[in-house]
């Protein structure tokens, strides 16, 4: 059913940066999608109950827990389904370092991947949004006009964020490799 990887590599060493590009699009994607769909549903959810609760403050406490779960249950549930998998017209898979299917090792790896994923999306945007209003008074612009963009910057941050918290988890360096990209000889 499931083949054993013929060849286990990573980037530098016989599987290339594209093939860690396109593992990490099978993932990213995959995940951007699920989150969406979750925060559109919790916005109605949330929608409805500001019709009952009237206490903004609760609402505003209850869309942060809610959009960072989201986020958190969207990234875990795409983790587990794409490590260990084969995916069509592709031999190339990502799979855990120690080549076991666990669901043990598949947290384990998504947990390593989704702190490092906060941190990098947090110096990602904080970086980006102090160099916005100095790009706003590079363009000529009034600084303060383009703190409107900000938002943009948050979600924007994500995208390389969680490529560096992907790769991350390929190094070898001391044993510390979670992941690994393998290729399927009979795929």
């Amino acid at each position: 059913m499931m083949d054993e990887p013929s060849k286990v590599s990573v980037p530098g060493e016989g599987v290339g940066s594209w093939e860690l590009l396109g593992v990490w699009w099978r993932f990213f994607w995959r995940y951007a999608i699920v989150w969406a769909l979750l925060l559109l549903g919790g916005g109605c959810i949330l929608n409805f109950l500001s019709g009952i609760l009237y206490d903004s403050r609760l609402l505003f406490i209850l869309t942060l827990i809610y959009s960072s779960t989201a986020n958190a249950a969207a990234s875990l549930c795409v983790f587990v389904y794409i490590l260990n998998r084969h995916f069509r017209r592709s031999a190339v898979m990502v799979s855990t370092a120690a080549g076991r299917p666990v669901f043990r090792a598949k947290l384990r790896a998504w947990f390593h991947y989704y702190w490092r994923f906060l941190l990098f999306s947090f110096g990602i945007a904080l970086l980006s949004g102090a160099l916005l209003p100095l790009a706003a008074r590079w363009l000529g612009q009034e600084p303060l006009a383009f703190l409107k963009y900000s938002k943009y910057v948050g979600n924007v941050s994500m995208i390389p964020a969680s490529l560096f918290a992907f790769q991350l988890l390929m190094r070898r360096k001391s044993g510390k490799q979670l992941l690994r990209i393998s290729t399927c000889g009979g795929c």
